[in-house]
């Protein structure tokens, strides 16, 4: 599916028929739209997330039939979330934007994974997912927001050169 089109029915609110398509998409690809919904009241706490075993205690077979991850958190699922791009988010986590692109990849260094992971929680978001230590490997993996709307994240700090 072409991004552009994507892209339209994401943001499209007069195609309820597409969004419903585009939901059985991602459903199909393993993907779980999140949300807590009340009739008459706005969605509260949007994301996604990996699909994952129904428990901990399943065997290693059922595990296969899940998709798997070898970092606990998706920091560009989070900057998704937000709707910014890497040099808004560098800028905003006080990071350069070749090391946010490089948490995204799944580097792993301390200091600046705890930077970004500190900023993605103090703006909203949290990270859902859980370990397997055996297999090394991370199950429902995604982002959602902590609780109600989010606040505005101003992005007029620009991003470190």
């Amino acid at each position: 599916m072409p991004q552009r089109y994507l892209t339209v029915v994401e943001t499209s609110y007069s195609r309820i028929g597409t969004n419903l398509e585009l939901v059985d998409f991602y459903s199909a690809a393993g993907i779980e739209l999140l949300g807590d919904f009340s009739i008459g009241k706005e969605v509260a706490r949007a994301g996604a997330r990996w699909s994952g075993p129904s428990s901990r205690d399943v065997g290693k077979a059922e595990k296969t039939r899940f998709h798997a991850e070898e970092t606990r958190v998706s920091f560009r699922a989070a900057r998704a979330l937000l709707n910014k791009g890497q040099d808004e988010i560098a800028g905003l986590a006080g990071l350069s934007r070749a090391t946010v692109k490089s948490l995204e990849l799944g580097k792993a260094w301390e200091e600046s994974h705890r930077a970004l992971l500190t900023f993605y929680e103090n703006v909203g978001i949290e990270f859902l997912g859980w370990g397997d230590p055996v297999a090394n490997l991370y199950f429902g993996i995604g982002v959602r927001w902590s609780s109600g709307p989010p606040e505005p994240v101003s992005s007029s700090t620009s991003a470190p050169s």
